[in-house]
């Protein structure tokens, strides 16, 4: 084949991948002098790329052992749990009303369910366009729980909303948001909402009941061998919730749990004010006359760390304490290094910058095998702090949690 003819052939090459100029110099390297145009490449890279900074150079060959014809199997596809494919006969909706009070009403398919979630929002306009109520510190309440049992032996929504109204911190700056697996609850927080919207700016209620595990109950909800699957469950409803709810002026994010009976009044106005990352207080229960820590996935130090063929390994401390166990109370804040739930504070941009509730075990995971710890709450703080993002406890301050 004639060199000319060679030449162009390998032009035609750089310019369909787009190469950088500096892989001109290395053809004319490789081709010689003899018979090369400088003025081809130059004309070259000046119509087909208007600057040299926008392309990188190309990445080096990749070295492989297969054969082009040898069929590789997925490492991911093989161990993926099955998901009921989402209701093709629900259709997405959404219907909204205006002032004075602007309604809005979502309807979504879920999987492997007749019926359809829902979401319900109602806003308070005047409060909502309101100069000053929304601009500085606005916080977002969230809430996810099962059903009316969630609320604890004597209780109900109601008591919650007494909670959250018993606050010292401006109502107006305050959103509510909840998340509940029962199509009662739901219909229930809808005309409680009605009684409600006069003093908070927005109150949301979503109903979802599609990723709980089949076989899981109130009673065996703390066995070992259900840990995974319902931790798992909660992430992806607190998630969910959080998504769906948490707008570009909730500067605050603070997750209560509804079996929480008692929270001093200033407590969120002291985290909010804090100006730490994320907070945690103590929750203690009172049984018979003596308190007792409720939160076990607070805690600071080491943990076990499994062995590659133990299939029953429990997660639990190695040089670590729990959160109730640290020596020093006297400060009042104490860095953790995970996190639970009952109420946790997250400054609001933290999780904008995708620091969520992790869905699987994320200590010890690989591509073909789940991790062993840090799944939910207890894996909030270690994806937080590759982002320089710290946890915090605090000792002098403390919420009490239904018998």
């Amino acid at each position: 084949m004639p060199r000319c003819s060679k030449r162009k052939q390998l032009l035609r090459h750089v310019q369909d991948v787009l190469v950088t100029r500096e892989a001109s110099a290395l053809l004319r390297d490789v081709l010689g002098d003899e018979d090369s145009d400088e003025d081809d490449l130059d004309e070259f890279w000046e119509h087909n790329i208007s600057s040299r900074e926008q392309f990188e150079k190309p990445n080096p060959t990749v070295i492989t052992l297969l054969h082009s014809n040898t069929p590789v199997t997925s490492v991911l596809h093989p161990d993926t749990p099955e998901q009921a494919p989402l209701n093709q006969l629900v259709s997405f909706s959404i219907k909204t009303t205006s002032q004075p009070l602007r309604e809005y009403v979502e309807t979504f398919p879920q999987h492997g369910k007749s019926e359809p979630g829902q979401h319900y929002r109602i806003e308070n306009t005047e409060m909502l366009t309101k100069h000053g109520d929304r601009d500085k510190d606005s916080v977002l309440i969230m809430c996810v729980f099962n059903d009316a049992e969630s609320w604890g032996r004597g209780r109900s929504m109601k008591d919650f909303f007494k909670l959250i109204g018993s606050f010292d911190y401006p109502k107006a700056k305050v959103s509510i948001a909840l998340l509940t697996s029962s199509m009662t609850e739901f219909a229930k927080a809808k005309v409680l909402f009605g009684s409600y919207i006069a003093q908070y700016p927005r109150l949301s209620v979503i109903f979802r009941n599609d990723f709980s595990p089949g076989g899981l109950t109130r009673a065996n909800r703390h066995d070992h061998s259900l840990q995974a699957s319902r931790r798992r469950m909660l992430a992806r409803y607190r998630n969910y919730a959080l998504l769906s709810t948490m707008e570009s002026w909730h500067q605050h994010v603070v997750w209560v749990d509804a079996d929480i009976t008692a929270i001093p009044s200033g407590l969120v106005l002291k985290m909010v004010q804090s100006g730490r990352d994320i907070l945690e207080p103590m929750c203690v229960r009172n049984i018979r006359g003596k308190w007792f820590n409720y939160d076990s996935n607070a805690w600071v130090g080491q943990r076990k760390v499994r062995s590659a063929n133990d299939k029953d390994f429990v997660p639990g401390p190695l040089n670590a304490r729990s959160f109730h166990n640290l020596p020093d109370r006297s400060k009042p804040f104490v860095p953790l290094d995970s996190v639970g739930g009952t109420m946790l504070y997250v400054r609001a941009d933290i999780h904008r910058q995708g620091v969520m509730f992790p869905v699987h075990y994320i200590i010890g995971s690989e591509w073909g095998r789940e991790g062993y710890d840090g799944i939910e709450t207890e894996g909030l703080c270690y994806s937080a702090h590759f982002l320089g993002y710290k946890c915090w406890g605090m000792p002098q301050d403390a919420i009490e949690h239904v018998l």
